[in-house]
């Protein structure tokens, strides 16, 4: 077979499509305007990474806003549950302190205390 039966295979010579030559030049000129897009791209701002809470500060805070809470859950409850043992009183009391810190107080704390947390 000669140069010009597999270029005419090909289609090298069919005027609809592109030569070799063309094909190579709109590959060169796609990966040139790829490499102009990305150096005049806005740079990505890096994710921050979260400072470490000093967990001593942590406990700290939880002490001091869990007992209250435990407190008032009991005063609260006691004219229904008062009639139960100690272990039955905590598995009711337990859950809902726990629901109230992590849903309601412990944001709160954390949003007013962070920096304090964090230092």
């Amino acid at each position: 077979m000669n140069e010009r039966s597999v270029s005419h295979a090909y289609g090298a010579d069919d005027p609809g499509l592109p030569s070799p030559l063309a094909a190579t030049d709109i590959r060169h000129t796609l990966r040139e305007q790829s490499r102009n897009a990305f150096a005049n791209a806005e740079p990505r701002l890096r994710p921050t990474v979260p400072a470490a809470v000093r967990r001593w500060k942590l406990w700290l805070l939880t002490v001091c806003a869990i007992y209250p809470t435990i407190v008032l859950l009991g005063l609260a409850t006691n004219p229904v549950l008062e009639d139960l043992y100690l272990p039955v009183r905590l598995a009711v009391l337990v859950p809902v302190a726990a629901a109230v810190m992590v849903w309601q107080i412990n944001p709160r704390l954390q949003r007013h205390f962070g920096a304090w947390l964090t230092r």
